[in-house]
């Protein structure tokens, strides 16, 4: 993939230290570590970022004190602590949906060690795709106790396994749909702690975000 253009707004912020809208209250830079995709740097402390979450009203509407991504675009905030995305426009919730993210299960096996949870960051959308067929990774044939075949083999393709859409965020992490709907509907969200590092959602919520967003679009993940 080529990497951004110079006028891309993500760009943009990553030349002017990567700001959030309340840099001012957490001095905080964003750094770019792969094209095109941006993570928080290590001086933004969750504690210092939860000040300025309001509190969950409902489930699983959420309120901001102020905007969290400096763009004048929509953008998505995967919010671990309620388990939900939302499509936000400046504080302004447009969109939410319950999800389920990484349950921080670590395995080991076949020289490799794995654990399971959904990093925190500033990402984008890179790519969206309708059906996606899984390539399943060597975890999951270590975590059955299966023969990890080669990269190449046909076995690892495995249609249905992320619902009806998929929206790459990069780092092998995408919020896609699922074929176990309950697991994300569940009302308790600690419960919604089961995924392998990527954000479910249902196969209705993914395909009606899917829609909402373009490739480009700023994902903050905390």
């Amino acid at each position: 993939m080529a990497p951004p253009r110079t006028d891309d707004p993500l760009r943009r912020g990553a030349r002017r230290g990567g700001r959030l809208a309340a840099a001012t209250a957490l001095t905080a830079l964003a750094v770019l570590t792969a094209p095109g995709v941006l993570r928080l740097a290590a001086a933004v402390q969750a504690r210092e970022l939860t000040k300025l979450l309001g509190e969950p009203v409902g489930e699983p509407a959420l309120v901001l004190g102020e905007p969290l991504v400096d763009v004048d675009v929509p953008y998505v905030l995967v919010h671990l602590t309620t388990n939900s995305v939302h499509l936000m426009d400046g504080a302004e919730s447009l969109w939410s949906a319950p999800a389920a993210t990484g349950n921080g299960f670590r395995l080991a096996g076949a020289g490799k060690r794995w654990t399971f949870t959904t990093p925190k960051g500033l990402f984008r959308v890179r790519r969206k795709e309708k059906d996606p067929v899984w390539v399943a990774p060597d975890w999951y044939y270590v975590e059955r106790g299966l023969r990890v075949p080669a990269d190449n083999a046909r076995s690892r393709r495995i249609p249905g396994a992320m619902g009806n859409t998929a929206i790459y965020l990069g780092d092998g992490i995408a919020i896609h749909g699922t074929n176990a709907p309950a697991l994300v509907l569940n009302p308790d969200p600690e419960r919604r702690r089961v995924s392998h590092g990527c954000i479910r959602l249902t196969n209705e919520s993914a395909r009606e975000l899917y829609h909402l967003v373009e490739v480009g679009t700023p994902v903050l993940v905390f």
